[in-house]
């Protein structure tokens, strides 16, 4: 996971400390005029932090509020949220390397406009993500700029409880019918570039993989737990295979049904609008960095096991699947999708293949999702398997009482068995 929050999530901002230097140099204009129109001037851009201590571990989000005159001499006040590089440089570096920002400009500015346009082009109007803006100079940074979604009432689910049944139909209605652009995509715009067919799961990046998938923390933690003997020894020594295992997993089957997974679908990257009466009006998907084209496996498990309420996970996984997959076809059919529609038994089948792609959301992604806030989370814990954010993940009691259910589901469908 990118580990982070969207900058968009009505945290209470901490007052701004250690601006970057070229924050200073930013201007607005074309994001305001596409915004609101023509106007007179801006006045001020006031930075705010867009997360608080010990949700943002990643990226640097800041909140930029934008007092504008307009040609009647009245004020009116914008807000967007700008996502940047970090000024930490290790971290930087290891952003720069998996061209996240590269892939989530493309992604914003690029790709998703044509999702929506293809559904456009058949009647069906449909927004997947916030609007994208650009700065009026280039700021020799890497920045993505967007929309306040808190404007507009959106909020992210409590991350904590996990998702209830109606708020998942709904992720899983739009993440279907992104799956099903995607796949239309590559029919009229051609396959994806290298940096979503491979991504970040090439030779090049072993040790960065190697670095992010350690498992000793998590296993030293699992053969503590009750019952867990088995799972501990079928487990033992993954880290000598695990990113040899990644490769394989992650390489793309042409002759598979395949789309581009959002690559990081919990509940802090999925924005909620609901109306009056609680109802939900409309989902948005946020930050896009991790993208990755293969098979939907990796996007379900990954929304499924780590965002879904914790009596849903297990109990309701075959039906979110099939509610997925009805969707998904529903929006091929719409979209005129050329190829042989997928059959809910090939899903599955991919679902047992990519039985990899469940164990690291288990042991890698879900202990985040749980664990409560805390000032210690940055990326350079996240990677550092002695770290106190490490440890303070994997003896998390609500963590602890989810996996005892997970691991013997997990293991029982065989989704253990990728040695």
């Amino acid at each position: 996971m990118s580990a982070t929050t969207n900058g968009h999530d009505g945290a209470t901002p901490a007052p701004p400390t250690n601006l970057p230097e070229w924050l200073s140099k930013i201007t607005l204009e074309k994001a305001v005029r596409a915004q609101i129109g023509d106007f007179e001037k801006i006045i001020s851009v006031t930075p705010e932090h867009g997360s608080s201590a010990g949700e943002n571990y990643s990226s640097l989000f800041l909140r930029l509020l934008v007092d504008v005159e307009l040609f009647d001499h009245t004020t009116k006040c914008l807000s967007f949220v700008l996502k940047a590089e970090p000024s930490n440089e290790v971290i930087a570096a290891i952003l720069s390397r998996r061209n996240l920002f590269y892939k989530e400009e493309l992604m914003y500015h690029s790709i998703i406009p044509k999702y929506e346009q293809l559904y456009e082009d058949v009647g069906k109007t449909i927004q997947f993500a916030p609007k994208a803006f650009k700065v009026d100079r280039d700021l020799g940074v890497d920045y993505i700029l967007l929309e306040d979604l808190q404007k507009k009432n959106f909020k992210n689910a409590n991350r904590l409880a996990g998702l209830d049944l109606i708020h998942m139909q709904r992720v899983l209605e739009k993440l279907a019918a992104f799956h099903a652009a995607s796949a239309c995509y590559v029919e009229k715009h051609g396959l994806f570039g290298e940096e979503f067919t491979v991504g970040v799961y090439c030779e090049a990046n072993r040790q960065l993989l190697q670095e992010l998938t350690a498992s000793g923390a998590f296993l030293s933690q699992l053969k503590k737990w009750k019952n867990a003997e088995k799972i501990y020894e079928k487990l033992a020594d993954s880290d000598n295979y695990l990113v040899d295992r990644l490769f394989e997993d992650h390489r793309f089957n042409a002759r598979e049904f395949n789309v581009l997974n959002h690559g990081d679908c919990w509940a802090n990257n999925v924005m909620f609008q609901h109306d009056a009466f609680g109802t939900i009006k409309e989902t948005l998907f946020v930050d896009f960095q991790v993208g990755k084209y293969g098979s939907p496996a990796i996007d379900l498990y990954y929304l499924i096991l780590s965002s879904a309420a914790p009596e849903l996970k297990t109990a309701k996984f075959d039906y979110l699947v099939r509610f997925y997959f009805d969707n998904l076809i529903e929006n091929l059919k719409l979209l005129q999708y050329h190829r042989p529609l997928p059959k809910l038994r090939n899903i599955h089948a991919a679902l047992f293949r990519h039985g990899l792609a469940a164990y690291i959301v288990v042991s890698k992604v879900l202990p985040v999702v749980m664990l409560d806030k805390t000032n210690n989370a940055d990326m350079e814990s996240f990677m550092n398997d002695a770290s106190k954010m490490k440890v303070a993940m994997y003896t998390n009691p609500k963590y602890v009482q989810v996996m005892s259910e997970l691991l013997p589901w997990l293991d029982n469908r065989g989704l253990l068995d990728w040695k």
